[in-house]
């Protein structure tokens, strides 16, 4: 690898990996450089490189980061979340900002829908502060940012079957506003299919404000929280997602 004609500090490559059905994943602890494996509907795996999370980075997820991946992930993950929610026969796919969109596209297609609904972080004119609501998510900390609708699809939701879309669920903080604009506006969210359920931290959350939540989050991929050692990464049971 050579130097960033930046002058920047490098810090390695994000290079997710699609593996066969045969692979064994290595026993823990895995390398501070490797990534956690999950094990997909089709019986193959997928790697995720691990990121350390601040403050201490002594704690670490399985990072999917779908607009860096191949397009044959992205087409496996979202063939993936088509099948899981195909039973819920929804009217409407809603696409998460930002990353959710990159996922939303291609699952609206494999349920047979000629379009989907973005949602957005950034505001345009004609948007109204009434169609928004705050979000945080585990990978953007700080000061929460704003979710928005165009009221120009508003048409396109109220009264309907609606599937949200997102790449990750984590701790639940983006998903509980988008769920509180979806009322809002008198959809009826059938379902929420995500690529990957990192940890259970967002089953709890999801769960205070409304028991029945939880049960609605579909993902062909789930991994727990990985705590440092000195020989390297060590998954934290404690923190698996439910089955």
């Amino acid at each position: 690898m050579t130097d960033s004609p930046l002058k920047v500090p490098l810090q390695g490559s994000y290079r997710p990996r699609l593996l066969p059905a045969d692979f064994t994943p290595p026993a823990p602890p895995l390398p501070i450089d490797g990534g956690g494996y999950g094990r997909l509907p089709d019986g193959r795996w997928l790697e995720l490189p691990f990121l350390a999370l601040p403050d201490d980075f002594d704690t670490a997820i399985a990072y999917l980061a779908i607009n860096q991946t191949t397009f044959e992930i992205e087409d496996v993950l979202s063939t993936a979340m088509a099948d899981m929610v195909r039973h819920l026969q929804p009217d409407v796919v809603v696409g998460m900002p930002t990353f959710g969109m990159v996922l939303a596209a291609p699952v609206a297609k494999k349920l047979g829908h000629s379009e989907y609904v973005p949602l957005g972080y950034s505001r345009k004119f004609w948007y109204q502060d009434e169609l928004s609501e705050d979000v945080v998510s585990i990978t953007s900390p700080g000061k929460p940012k704003q979710v928005f609708i165009d009221p120009r699809l508003l048409e396109r939701l109220a009264g309907k079957r609606v599937i949200l879309v997102e790449d990750v669920i984590s701790t639940g903080g983006t998903l509980a506003g988008e769920l509180r604009l979806m009322q809002r506006i008198g959809a009826n969210v059938v379902g929420i299919v995500t690529a990957v359920k990192e940890t259970n931290v967002w089953e709890k959350n999801l769960a205070a404000i409304d028991p029945s939540l939880p049960a609605l989050v579909y993902a062909p991929l789930k991994f727990p929280l990985y705590r440092k050692t000195a020989a390297g990464w060590m998954p934290d049971p404690a923190t698996a997602p439910a089955e």
